[in-house]
């Protein structure tokens, strides 16, 4: 035979458009597909972005998961109701399944906005959370039945659908990085809706009732005026709950939104002084003008006034400033320039040059615009602001400093959800904490203050772990005579020397610690007295230092880019020391792993029930049975498989390029899209390739493991090599090393579709169902793994996902030329001579 059959009919669909609505042009189909996958995955990646400001950053992940739970349950609607999406209602039902998500949207938003979701382990607080669930599901659900239905229903060509699909998704990610810079994160949600109002108007903008036309007006006209009444001011859709605490609008002077946080900032008043280690004499009844910040309703600052050196005398009493009493001159760098503390405190002690940086573009533009002559700082040509990652600046930088700042740098977005965020993690490693030391000069100390407690180190602990590890990787010998560590209440200083801390040096630092009354926690020249200090530095190689840490029960091995969960303390066979734990970052990271395993948890019951729930309604009907075509196993556990496969793949590439890359908005915005994107271009390709026959049925999935094998040995040489590169080289090198990953991704789903319909299966809704429930679950799991195995496990992990889909392909072609020999005699004459000629 020449062309195959299944092209001919594929052809014939394609020529009547037909699932879809007679008259439908196929552009109106693939838009409206895209502009769907759009809207979802924007609105999904926003409603992370209002959960992080209403509740803690370790629920704020869990729109992800019911994102999957919604989709999933419109998936599985499809494949319960296959009547209400044949042929001649389909394109009516997709349109009305758009329609309905953009009318939830604003519903949803109206529920977030208000609910109270700070104590979820309480009886009221778990049923917030479960009516949170069912509010955020609900667009999601809509999205996943008119996503389901096109990509299982529609007769045009799977590749190009679902190439549709991942293309809308991937720009939705972009989007949205782009849009929280112009409006704020509930204006964006609802712009969601208008964008789900498109798709519903190209899938059926002819061919439906009057009554049904008029409706879908008026419901876009109600929603463009939301939009519009929301932008103006005249209706304020913000959090009312914030953190547990009552939100007071009218305290705050700005109200700021983007990609990485709402910052708002407080009205104008006196108070004392801000300290975060205060020494016992400092001054604290000076009332001093200042505005109070905050981020994402709990991490806090201030802007002070800087007017004079008087206006900022206090900073000589913090603890988090005793580096500039051995260095007060010679140039500074400050990581997390913020309201502009740190910068205030260098210029005080006498730095002629000092760089403030901060990832996040709000904190840069408040003390250039709005603070600059109030805070001081901007207006200052000592001063100079850059908005950027520290990692990423100062591996391209060539200045050199005598002191580089790191005061508590972090948002509790790290400390709280350490699982989950690489944004801050990824100043905490040996390789970032490289970089800042080939950035001092030859004298130069890189300062870093964290949270402490006597009792139990925790960070600090694991501070004096990576300052040791770090001098070892270097060839320092004696790392003692380099490290210090200065406390005042809940404060610690670590002081890292790039030479050896000299005697003149050991001498002003315990001038200045007894003048302020600090304590000496760590001095060069002297035995610590904590045992866990006294070990940790006398360490004279990594293989000593490992042995000290494995001896504690908690986690102070020295964070790396492969494994840069810093802010994670709790390692899995000491979760009972962490659960005795009531307060600080320790209970934070217990939240964060119980958080996660939960999610695990949840995310396999859903997955369960998919797998289960539609079965238990429509029975699995054995080869021969009468009625509907069968349940295939291996097509169940194909694309079970290929969306495990992909996802963990996915993560690991992300987090290991977010760390390449340093800036979280670029790894975010530019990893995710490369990936989808490609994947959609890898779907589109997969129509005119014959990929369902032999050989090359068989050839596509070992294709992918070995592209994994060589990506998990190539990238870690490339990444090296390009470690001072300039940003757009970087995300060019990015791009280039993740688009063939993708393609390669992308021929599975449309390819597995043109098996299981050549095998004569007719529960794709489901299948599709399956894809993304794994797909989702894997995400969690492979956070999990990457936390306690490393980022590189998730390769193995995908790579044999791939692999053992090879037994699914051989049933589902074996079953396939079954099908087709078992058709031949009842060929249509019409595709024979299509055949013959």
């Amino acid at each position: 035979m020449g062309a195959e059959p299944r092209m001919v009919a594929e052809k014939e669909r394609a020529a009547e458009v037909g699932g879809l609505a007679p008259e439908r042009p196929p552009g109106r189909v693939y838009l409206g597909t895209f502009l769907v996958a759009f809207a979802t995955l924007a609105l999904e990646v926003t409603l992370t972005r209002i959960l992080s400001v209403t509740t803690w950053y370790h629920l704020a992940f869990f729109a992800v998961s019911v994102a999957m739970l919604g989709m999933t349950a419109g998936s599985v609607f499809v494949y319960l109701h296959p009547a209400r999406f044949a042929a001649e209602t389909l394109s009516r039902s997709v349109s009305m399944a758009c329609v309905w998500f953009s009318l939830a949207i604003p519903v949803t938003l109206w529920f977030l906005c208000g609910v109270r979701l700070d104590r979820i382990y309480s009886a009221p607080g778990f049923l917030a959370l479960i009516a949170t669930t069912a509010a955020c599901a609900l667009p999601f659900y809509f999205s996943g039945v008119a996503i389901s239905a096109v990509i299982t229903k529609c007769p045009l060509p799977i590749g190009r659908l679902y190439a549709s699909d991942l293309i809308g998704a991937s720009l939705g990610c972009l989007f949205v990085l782009g849009g929280l810079e112009v409006m704020d994160a509930p204006g964006l949600i609802l712009l969601c809706g208008l964008v789900g109002m498109l798709a519903a108007f190209s899938f059926a903008w002819r061919g439906v009732s009057r009554r049904e036309r008029g409706f879908r007006g008026l419901a876009a006209a109600g929603l463009l005026l939301l939009v519009m009444a929301h932008a103006a001011g005249l209706v304020r859709l913000q959090p009312v709950w914030v953190k547990g605490r009552l939100e007071r609008p009218q305290d705050y002077i700005l109200d700021r939104w983007n990609s990485f946080s709402r910052v708002v900032v407080h009205r104008r008043r006196n108070a004392p002084p801000q300290y975060w280690g205060p020494s016992p004499v400092a001054p604290r009844h000076q009332r001093l003008p200042q505005h109070a910040m905050v981020i994402d309703g709990s991490a806090g600052t201030s802007v002070r006034r800087f007017s004079s050196p008087a206006d900022i005398e206090h900073l000589r009493y913090d603890v988090t400033s005793i580096g500039y009493f051995l260095r007060p001159r010679g140039g500074a760098c400050i990581i997390g320039a913020g309201g502009g503390r740190d910068l205030q405190s260098a210029l005080l002690f006498g730095h002629q040059r000092v760089v403030g940086i901060d990832v996040n573009p709000i904190f840069i533009r408040l003390l250039q615009n709005e603070f600059r002559e109030f805070a001081g700082v901007g207006a200052d040509n000592r001063v100079s602001l850059v908005v950027d990652e520290a990692r990423a600046y100062l591996s391209r930088s060539k200045d050199r400093f005598a002191v580089i700042q790191m005061s508590l740098v972090d948002t509790w977005a790290g400390t709280a959800a350490g699982a989950y965020t690489l944004s801050e993690n990824a100043l905490y490693t040996m390789e970032a904490w490289g970089v800042f030391l080939d950035r001092l000069a030859d004298d130069g100390i890189f300062t870093v203050s964290r949270w402490y407690r006597p009792a139990d180190l925790r960070e600090s602990g694991r501070v004096v772990s990576l300052a040791a590890a770090s001098l070892l990787h270097r060839g320092v010998a004696d790392p003692s005579r380099h490290i210090a560590l200065v406390t005042s209440g809940r404060i610690s200083t670590l002081l890292l020397s790039k030479r050896p801390f000299t005697e003149t040096d050991v001498a002003t630092l315990g001038r200045a610690a007894s003048g302020l009354r600090y304590h000496l926690a760590i001095l060069p020249g002297s035995v610590p007295k904590h045992p866990d200090f006294r070990d940790l530095i006398a360490a004279r190689t990594t293989g000593d230092l490992r042995a000290v840490v494995d001896a504690r029960p908690l986690n102070y091995e020295p964070p790396t880019d492969e494994n840069p969960y810093f802010f994670n303390m709790v390692r899995l066979g000491d979760l009972r020391e962490a659960l005795s734990s009531s307060a600080g970052v320790l209970r934070g990271n217990l939240n964060a792993t119980l958080a996660l395993l939960w999610l695990i948890v949840s995310l396999l019951a859903v997955t369960l029930a998919t797998v289960i729930l539609p079965l238990a309604r429509r029975p699995f009907r054995g080869a021969g049975a009468p009625g509907a075509p069968p349940v295939l196993w291996s097509g169940a556990l194909y694309f079970s498989l290929i969306g495990a496969g992909f996802m963990f793949l996915e993560i690991a590439l992300i987090q290991r390029l977010s760390v390449f890359l340093s800036h979280p908005v670029y790894a975010l915005g530019v990893l995710l899209f490369t990936i989808i994107a490609s994947t959609g271009v890898g779907s589109f390709l997969s129509d005119s390739l014959p990929l369902s026959r032999r050989p090359w049925v068989f050839v596509y999935p070992p294709a992918m493991v070995a592209a994994i094998v060589v990506v998990r040995f190539a990238l870690p040489l490339l990444l090296a090599a390009m470690v001072t590169a300039p940003l757009a080289a970087k995300i060019t090198a990015s791009v280039l090393a993740l688009s063939p990953l993708g393609v390669l991704m992308g021929l599975f789903f449309p390819t597995g579709m043109r098996l299981v319909r050549a095998a004569g299966a007719g529960e794709t809704p489901w299948y599709w169902a399956l894809n993304g429930a794994f797909g989702v679950l894997a995400s969690a799991l492979a956070t999990f793994v990457s936390i306690f195995a490393g980022i590189s496990t998730n390769y193995a992990i995908a790579a044999a996902c791939y692999l053992a889909v090879l037994a699914s392909v051989a049933d589902l072609h074996r079953r396939g030329g079954a099908e087709r020999r078992a058709e031949e005699p009842q060929a249509d004459p019409i595709t024979e001579g299509a055949d013959a000629h």
